[in-house]
This record gives structure tokens, sequence and C-alpha cells, in this order.
């Protein structure tokens, strides 16, 4: 905080040379901000701008804002400036500020400098986990979690390699490596569907996954096929045809209650799941898309019970932990959602699941509440009692 205090100050007497030259000049808001921002910038140190360009960018630009008001207070009376506690201000348009960025990419080299480079890593993100994506497409699903997240792990090195990035982005420190695998991680865990597929199927053969009577697999298959197509209802047929011929086909019965989740049908496809729980007490799939469908009814209350049978039958799976988290945050259990959380992050990182990512962008939202709560302190003690290392 010193340091933007500092930067503030100091531009502040440079505010008021351009106030005196708007008043001559006529500067507009727009001109006055991207005047104040480029210089600001072109001080900076290039170890700051180089280590966090956006935090030292939003110094600069909180300081043109005040520059921007300040040049516009006319000189024949008091007047007083107000600014929000983000350092923004109501006076200040969000037109205003697209137009100094715009005239910060023709004019300011620092900055235009910035945006070349932040293009290049953009394209070369995107090709990595592009790449990652197409490769995890030949993962089967039918293998424990352990192996499709070294799987995985493999991908998302083999889509960096394939890629070209290291010949124009600089990923010779560990530093820069570890950012550029975290936000390939991050959009992998947005972006790629595949990805999903693989993290959340539970294809691993036991005991009644399949049937032994023809017809209910023919029927079964050509439900996987209809599913495949996006024809839910179709394939909503063919998966009650199986389990009716079949009453302890589970992997029938876990396909008829993900067909009815994805139809928005939440109360039949929690009687698919628990048909399929009655067959198989630790059906790893089942007891976390239950706890899922009961969520999408707001009945936190039974989506915890069911997280916490996951949990317990599945200690070293995330997905019990980080569900917890979810239904804890809804419930306003804060402490739990935040401890739950960061089991599922070491969970995910120790897997060298992607989902890692996910986590973390849970603890930055349970952060705000926090926030809002003015329990920040309590949040970062039990972060630091945890070794969670995260800037908030």
């Amino acid at each position: 905080m010193k340091g933007v205090f500092k930067k503030l100050l100091t531009l502040s007497v440079f505010c008021v040379i351009v106030n005196i030259q708007a008043q001559t000049e006529k500067q507009k808001k727009e001109e006055v901000m991207a005047t104040i921002t480029c210089e600001c910038l072109e001080n900076a140190s290039p170890e700051d701008l180089s280590k966090d360009f956006e935090k030292e960018f939003n110094d600069c630009y909180k300081a043109s804002v005040l520059g921007a008001l300040l040049s516009g207070l006319p000189t024949d009376k008091d007047s007083t400036i107000t600014l929000n506690t983000d350092g923004s201000s109501d006076e200040i348009s969000d037109e205003d500020s697209k137009k100094a960025v715009k005239i910060l990419e023709k004019d300011c080299e620092v900055f235009k400098s910035y945006i070349t480079q932040q293009n290049t890593y953009d394209e070369y993100l995107i090709r990595s986990t592009n790449n990652a994506c197409s490769c995890m497409v030949r993962i089967p699903t039918g293998i424990s979690l352990e192996e499709k997240n070294n799987h995985i792990s493999e991908c998302i090195v083999e889509g960096v390699s394939t890629s070209g990035v290291r010949e124009h982005i600089d990923l010779n420190t560990v530093e820069n490596v570890k950012a550029f695998y975290d936000d390939m991680q991050r959009v992998l865990v947005d972006e790629c569907e595949v990805l999903k597929k693989i993290t959340f199927s539970s294809d691993e053969e036991k005991l009644n996954s399949y049937s032994a009577n023809d017809k209910a697999m023919d029927f079964y298959n050509q439900g996987i096929e209809e599913s495949g197509k996006g024809n839910y209802k179709k394939a909503l047929k063919f998966y009650k045809k199986a389990v009716a011929l079949d009453d302890e086909f589970v992997f029938a019965w876990d396909n008829l209650g993900r067909t009815y989740r994805e139809l928005h049908d939440y109360d039949n496809a929690i009687k698919a799941y628990k048909n399929s729980i009655k067959i198989d007490t630790l059906n790893r799939a089942s007891l976390m898309n239950i706890a899922v469908a009961y969520n999408y009814k707001k009945d936190f209350e039974s989506s915890e019970f069911w997280y916490t049978k996951l949990k317990n039958a599945y200690p070293d799976d995330p997905e019990g932990h980080y569900g917890l988290s979810l239904v804890y945050m809804n419930r306003n259990k804060l402490e739990h959602s935040l401890n739950s959380v960061i089991d599922a992050y070491g969970l995910y990182k120790s897997s060298k699941s992607p989902y890692a990512a996910d986590a973390e962008k849970v603890m930055r939202y349970l952060y705000t509440l926090f926030e809002e709560q003015n329990k920040t302190d309590r949040f970062k003690e039990i972060c630091k009692d945890r070794n969670v290392n995260l800037k908030f």
C-alpha cells in the first residue's frame, strides 16, 4: 500500500502540471489519463513491470483517474474530488477508460510492448492447451483416477512440447514455467470437455458393472450412442429398457441417472443413483452424482450427506472435499468451506490434476466472502496453518 501511496503522491504533482496544461490546451479526460498512465509506466522499474505488469498498470491507472479529475477542476473556485475505495471515480465512465486505453495502444511504447507480449503469450497458451486437450482423447476412461491424472499430466507436457511455445515465450525460470502450466490448467478446466469426461467418468469394471443379459447390453450400448449425440430423450428409453431386463446393471443405472440430470429431472436422477448405490454401496460415480443432483435442487443438507459419504469412502479423492466446500459455502459455513477446499487443493496438486486451478478459484471467491464479513484475518490464519501460500 505504501508503494501505491508514494506513486499517487508523486504523480499528484504531475497532475497539477497537467491541470494547468488542460486549461489552455483543452485536454480531454481520456487524454490526461493516457498521458499520466504512460508516464507512470515509463518511470516504473523494468523488474516491477516484468514481475506484475497488471498491478503496475492498475496503480498507474488509479493515479491517472486522480489526474483527470484534477485537470477538470475550475481554477476560480474551491472544488472537491471524490474517489471510490478502489481508486475509481463516478466521474470517469467506462467509455473514458476505453478511450484512454485506445490512446495507450496507439502512442505508449511501453504499453504496446506489453500488449504484444501478452498477445503472443495468449496465442501459445491456446495452442498448448488445444494440443493437450487433443492428446487427452486417447486416455481410456476405464482406468483408475491416479492413472488418469498421470496420463493428463503427460498430455499437458506434450501440449507444451508440440506447440513451439519455448521459442516465443521465456520459460527458462521455474516461476515462468509454473505460471504457464497453471494458466494451462485453468484454461483446460474451463474449455476442455474431454478433460471433464475423463475426470468425472467412473467406468472401472466391477461386479455388476455390465450385464450378462445380451439384450440389456444391446439397449445399454444404444443408450451410450444416443447420449454421445446429445439425444438424451432417446437414450433415456434405451437405459430404461436395459434396467428393466437387468435391475442389477450398475452402469445402466448410472447412465440413466446421468441422462435424467442432463434433462434437469433431478428427482428421477436421484432415484436412479439410489438404485445403483443399493447394488454397489461404494459406487464412486453415483455417490458423487447424487450429491450433485441434490445440490442442483438446492437441498444442501442432503448434498452434504452424500458428499460426506463420498469423502469417507474415498478420502484420497478430491471430489468429495471439493463438493463439500461448495455445499458449506451455500450453507454459509465459511470456515468449513475453506478447510474442505484446501483439502481438495492438496489432493489435486499431489495427483497432478488440472482441477487444482478450480480449487484456487474457489479459495479466491471465499476470500471475498470472508472480506464481506470482516474476517480476512481468520481466512489468512487458516491458510497459514494449512500451509497455503496463495496471493489474495
